[in-house]
């Protein structure tokens, strides 16, 4: 399994928005006596296939809902950017996407709506050495499965420590070109994305693909190789 991460599992800002599409809008829906959460997100339509979810629930219930467009040409409905009203009759503020947050007790939270989320997210674990935060939150169930059958996390966590270099150079050139001429996105099944760098970039790189599956708790990390 050398130079692989299994289980068988930004950059200029103008790119991870080509990627990840624009955020529409949050609103706050009164519902009863309760508040849901509902943020619209556009999505480029060559990241999506007739069977990728419509929508997710982020662990702090946040109802994440997909709207398909041509890339490049993400338009938020007038429903969609239209401010929401308070009970005082005042605009709700925006919740904003924070694809990690960290609470004041410390903890940290990794949310992935789109493959340039986990990007930046195993980008930052890597750089702090969290391999149990990525372990829990970021690594795909089929991966972590895997994992268990061959070593469980002291496996996963001696792949990180000894690739480290190498991964933190491939997602960085990810995360810096995207989709573009140096690299290439494409779906390889039901779900599942691949990222691949092109291959006059081979040489330079011991490590070249990175695949993202799309869960119910949102995207997660696949593979590494």
């Amino acid at each position: 399994m050398t130079g692989t991460v299994r289980v068988r599992t930004g950059a200029g800002p103008a790119r991870a928005r080509a990627v990840r599409g624009a955020v529409a809008a949050c609103l706050l829906v009164p519902f009863g006596c309760a508040e849901e959460r509902v943020e619209y997100r556009y999505r480029p339509s060559f990241m999506t296939d007739p069977s990728a979810p419509k929508e997710v629930t982020l662990a702090d219930g946040t109802r994440v809902v997909f709207v398909d467009e041509p890339l490049g040409q993400p338009k938020p409905s007038a429903e969609a950017a239209a401010p929401v009203l308070g009970p005082d009759g005042k605009p709700v503020p925006r919740k904003v996407f924070q694809p990690r947050e960290e609470l004041d007790d410390g903890t940290v939270i990794l949310r992935n709506l789109m493959p340039a989320d986990v990007v930046a997210n195993a980008m930052a674990c890597f750089r702090n050495e969290e391999y149990r935060l990525m372990w829990d939150q970021l690594l795909a169930p089929e991966s972590r499965d895997a994992y268990e059958r061959t070593g469980g996390f002291q496996a996963f966590e001696q792949w990180c420590r000894t690739n480290r270099k190498p991964t933190m150079e491939l997602l960085n050139r990810m995360r810096f070109n995207a989709v573009g001429s140096d690299v290439a996105m494409k779906e390889v099944r039901p779900g599942v994305m691949r990222a691949t760098l092109a291959p006059h970039l081979w040489e330079q790189f011991n490590l070249r693909v990175v695949e993202f599956e799309q869960t119910k708790d949102g995207m997660k990390l696949l593979t590494i190789r």
